[in-house]
């Protein structure tokens, strides 16, 4: 009698899937043995196991007894259900929570009835547009808030994507779930086949480290002050052959009895109750690899009740817990199917447009806490009120709001920002890959890297006219069995022109030119970026340099007479190429590309030292000098030597839809100089290759 006089003036605060309820009494030390015995009963206090028709049956009367009291419009349904429950034989303990009730069995095993989760009709739930058949797409992520600061790609590649039965409840999650495990595939994730919570699914995870665990089901605070714990719910029910073997497990305290109100409603006959695991099941059957995922779509898991329940996962490894602070519904699935699509730049689901590349946890945070959902909800982090009818009611009860815990995920998969060339034919990847090296291909051909660092990976392009494998094309990093987007290296090939022509004193005639011919090789990316998902599109600010093959030539010719005075241009041959200056005679090259503005800007720049032969002939007089080859800088098409361009001079050649460099001709006077002089500068295009793809995410 002192136990239930004990009990019954108690309110154990319980935060069931969408309870609320008081703080945390504390949690028991369980070491193996579940913490969920405070009077040191065990199972079966009077030394016998109830059988499972009087359990069964007796958790049919708390469903029956609670429609009882809702019928008549009880002010507390849960409250009036505790001191009920206090009056039934088989049971010694009660406590209720917000939308939860939890009672204990006399032979020391615990059951616990929720009626929370509510059903959404599919209507309700905003419906993503169909998109144009998969885009694949990645990008960078944001530098990791934790640890040494470094972004890191889960240990294992193992994602467990369960979602309990429920009588149908989670028929609306599961094709949200299907789309994040997809999302996840299609980055090199291995999907675990169990897709069911069940008990013998969750004890057969012991042998596996996880890297991302997302799970959805019914959950629960239970127990006394000084006992409680939390528990998720599994659709295994309690028959016969299972209680005798999940006999073991009971004594420990890791299992427990579920029922939900909508279960017994729409499977009465004799249904028994659902087995569910407790936080003590988890430090005995769970464990995650470094840098893991845990996605909890059950409710109150990310309220101060489910505190045990982080903990437990937490001391088993996981790095990030999402969790539901208050209750949850299929809208959590909604906010989580974007998440895990803008993490792994799947652009599945809503993509944007163009695709998105993928982001960090942190930054598809942010995207999530400023995402409007169809006007239901002002952002994706949180869940609406559903009422006990499965409408979405705004102002008839309590949102929920999706919380992180820890700092250990960044990242699903490697991802590729953008890709910049220097001198020397090196590639710079730029983006977030993790601290363990692993393997980069181009177009499709696995190439050597010099250094890998965790947002910047080096290596030197293979070169030459006939274009060898590995040197322009599809970018992948793969690292961890898992790959990033894809990022085009993109190769231009074609013929410039850069003309002098001048009349060197006024009144004289003929034209003296000095032609500068570059066949030129350039590598860049023709993509453009984003800095925040769905964000802005913008241009690189990374300049690149063209490619060792790039070869120039010159040519100078022409005779200029004024009468007493004859001039003449000769010389040709080729001129060294350099990435940059260098001793001696060399001509080199500095691009940019705006691709938001569709240009790709050309700056040359050359030292051509007694490259010129100037023939002088006068009245019985005749001499020659070598002198520079003229390149008038200032009459190129542009100068922005203070205007901000990453290119301060040079010209800027439009770029058509494909990214090929359109055909140019134009002829400038060169500004400020004392005799007739222009600069002309011409090219038929430059051919992209491959030619642009709209699909790659950015």
């Amino acid at each position: 009698m002192m136990a239930r006089a004990v009990a019954a003036g108690m309110t154990a605060a319980i935060s069931a899937c969408g309870g609320g309820g008081g703080g945390n009494g504390g949690v028991l030390p369980l070491g193996g043995m579940g913490g969920l015995d405070p009077d040191g009963q065990g199972d079966g206090g009077d030394g016998a196991i109830m059988p499972i028709d009087q359990r069964s049956a007796a958790t049919i009367r708390v469903h029956d007894k609670y429609m009882e009291l809702t019928a008549g419009n009880n002010a507390d349904p849960f409250e009036a259900l505790v001191a009920w429950a206090l009056t039934q034989p088989e049971y010694d303990l009660a406590g209720r929570g917000k939308d939860t009730f939890w009672a204990r069995f006399k032979d020391g095993r615990y059951f616990v009835y929720t009626d929370n989760w509510r059903r959404v009709d599919p209507l309700q739930i905003p419906q993503a547009p169909q998109p144009f058949g998969r885009m694949r797409s990645v990008g960078l992520a944001a530098a990791a808030a934790a640890g040494s600061g470094k972004a890191e790609i889960p240990e294992t590649e193992l994602a467990v994507i369960l979602s309990a039965d429920g009588a149908g409840e989670f028929d609306p999650v599961k094709p949200f779930q299907q789309q994040a495990s997809d999302a996840l595939k299609e980055r090199g994730w291995t999907i675990h086949p169990d897709h069911a919570v069940t008990v013998d699914s969750l004890m057969a995870l012991g042998s596996k480290k996880i890297g991302v665990l997302y799970v959805a089901c019914h959950s629960a605070e239970l127990g006394p002050t000084g006992g409680k714990q939390f528990g998720i719910f599994s659709e295994t029910r309690a028959t016969p052959a299972n209680e005798a073997k999940y006999e073991a497990l009971f004594k420990a305290g890791l299992l427990i009895y579920h029922r939900d109100r909508n279960m017994a409603e729409e499977a009465r006959g004799g249904n028994p109750p659902v087995y569910g695991i407790t936080d003590g099941f988890i430090r005995s059957y769970l464990q995650f690899g470094d840098a893991s995922l845990v996605v909890t779509l059950a409710c109150h898991t990310g309220s101060p009740e489910g505190a045990p329940l982080r903990a437990a996962l937490k001391e088993k490894g996981a790095g990030t817990i999402v969790a539901w602070d208050g209750s949850s519904n299929p809208f959590g699935a909604l906010s989580m199917v974007y998440m895990f699509d803008r993490l792994t730049g799947a652009n599945a689901f809503n993509p944007g447009k163009p695709a998105n590349r993928a982001f960090a946890l942190e930054d598809v945070w942010t995207f999530m806490r400023e995402k409007t959902d169809g006007g239901i909800r002002p952002n994706l982090l949180i869940t609406p009120y559903i009422n006990k009818q499965g409408k979405v009611d705004p102002l008839g009860g309590e949102a929920s709001y999706i919380k992180r815990f820890e700092a250990g995920f960044d990242l699903s998969n490697p991802v590729i920002s953008e890709l910049s060339v220097d001198r020397d034919d090196r590639l710079y990847i730029h983006g977030n890959f993790g601290t363990e090296p692993g393997e980069v291909s181009i177009g499709g051909t696995k190439v050597a890297f010099e250094t890998w660092e965790d947002d910047k990976i080096q290596l030197v392009l293979p070169t030459g006219e006939s274009d060898p494998p590995g040197s322009f094309g599809e970018v992948i990093v793969t690292a961890r069995k898992r790959t990033s987007n894809r990022r085009v290296l993109t190769s231009w090939r074609g013929t410039i022109e850069y003309t002098v022509e001048t009349v060197p004193y006024p009144g004289t005639t003929g034209l003296l030119s000095s032609v500068v011919t570059v066949d030129l090789h350039l590598r860049g990316d023709a993509h453009e970026l984003r800095t925040a998902v769905d964000g802005e599109l913008k241009r690189s600010v990374r300049n690149f340099i063209p490619a060792s093959d790039t070869k120039v030539t010159y040519k100078a010719s022409g005779t200029n007479s004024g009468g007493l005075i004859t001039t003449t241009w000769s010389g040709s041959g080729s001129l060294p190429y350099k990435g940059t200056p260098d001793a001696g005679n060399w001509f080199a090259m500095n691009t940019a590309i705006d691709v938001v503005g569709r240009m790709l800007k050309i700056s040359p720049a050359m030292l051509a030292k007694d490259l010129l032969l100037v023939t002088t002939t006068s009245v019985g007089d005749s001499k020659q000098t070598k002198t520079f080859l003229p390149l008038h800088t200032n009459a190129l098409g542009y100068t922005d030597a203070f205007g901000g361009d990453t290119v301060a001079y040079g010209t800027a050649f439009s770029l058509d839809a494909a990214r090929n460099v359109a055909p140019y001709d134009k002829r400038l006077s060169v500004p400020n100089w004392p005799s007739e002089a222009h600069m002309r500068v011409k090219t038929d295009g430059l051919t992209a290759n491959p030619p642009f793809d709209d699909t790659v995410g950015r």
